[in-house]
């Protein structure tokens, strides 16, 4: 029997973008057991009728005022009773096989506490894929030291890029444990903040399919358009949990090298091979000329 995932969509009169996320559930293929809820917090846009239309997808929703995006999620995952959670936003998509081989791999992979993707995608207004970017492998240190902090990072030698966000899914003992306080200590990057408690408590298991893909459309999107405030935000739930556990990053010269935790097939050529867990060392530059070539893609 599959693993159970409970999936919530918060929304606020996007009609525009919202249709293409409940097609990308629709469009899942392979075998999962799902439970989609839609959080609205409101809409005056039509959004309740697109909601209808795709009930055959749509186990429950709900449109109230809320206090927020983090709000809604907290509350949609109060109304969930999947073992694995996750949310999708209203202007973000899943790709086809995602589900399915979340399923998997929480189901083969007991120890897993949370997975993301190593592969991240980002689409355009259209839906098509704007790029794909690697992330060389997670760990608590790594994250620690600020590595997984975008924008140019928190004043962190290594940073590259943020965790993300529609890529990863949790068990939902590991939110229940430290989720619903974090996710509501911050009003934009609470997002970061969960990421950031739930990497006290374990390092995520890094998948390299890619398994969502973010959405750029307007300037107006919030982690866009407030990205000092959202910076703010990630450097203050860092840094109050890097004092809370003790740690001081250790300055590096040169490449940092960290131990991630990785899915993989134990034997990819057999059919029937079960997911598992492969550990090996990654590398993370610092800023500079081949940095720069990496991130603008113009080496190989």
């Amino acid at each position: 029997m599959a693993i159970k995932i409970s999936l919530v969509t918060p929304t606020f009169n996007r009609a525009e973008t919202l249709p293409a996320t409940l097609d990308s559930i629709a469009q899942q293929r392979g075998n999962y057991d799902l439970q989609y809820i839609v959080m609205d917090g409101g809409s005056t846009d039509g959004t309740q009728d697109i909601v209808e239309a795709h009930r055959n997808i749509v186990s429950d929703w709900v449109s109230e005022t809320d206090s927020g995006m983090y709000d809604a999620i907290t509350k949609g995952f109060a109304r969930c009773d999947g073992d694995v959670l996750g949310w999708i936003n209203s202007d973000d998509t899943l790709f086809p096989w995602t589900l399915s081989l979340v399923s998997r791999l929480f189901d083969e992979i007991p120890a897993a506490q949370w997975i993301s993707t190593l592969t991240q995608a980002a689409i355009d207004a259209s839906g098509d894929i704007m790029y794909l970017r690697k992330v060389p492998g997670y760990s608590q240190q790594a994250f620690f030291d600020g590595v997984y902090f975008g924008f140019g990072g928190a004043g962190d030698s290594h940073a590259t890029e943020f965790i993300q966000q529609e890529s990863t899914f949790f068990r939902r003992e590991l939110w229940e444990k430290v989720g619903p306080p974090a996710l509501a200590s911050q009003s934009l990057a609470g997002d970061f903040a969960l990421w950031t408690a739930f990497m006290a408590e374990a390092p995520p298991l890094g998948v390299d399919a890619p398994l969502g893909a973010f959405r750029v459309h307007s300037a107006g999107q919030l982690s866009r358009g407030k990205r000092d405030i959202y910076v703010q935000q990630c450097k203050d739930a860092l840094n109050t949990t890097r004092a809370r556990l003790q740690y001081t990053p250790k300055p590096v010269n040169g490449a940092a090298v960290y131990t991630g935790l990785y899915a993989e097939k134990k034997t990819p050529e057999d059919k029937a091979s079960a997911w598992g867990v492969a550990e090996r060392q990654f590398h993370v530059l610092p800023p500079g000329d081949l940095k720069s070539a990496i991130k603008q893609r113009r080496i190989f």
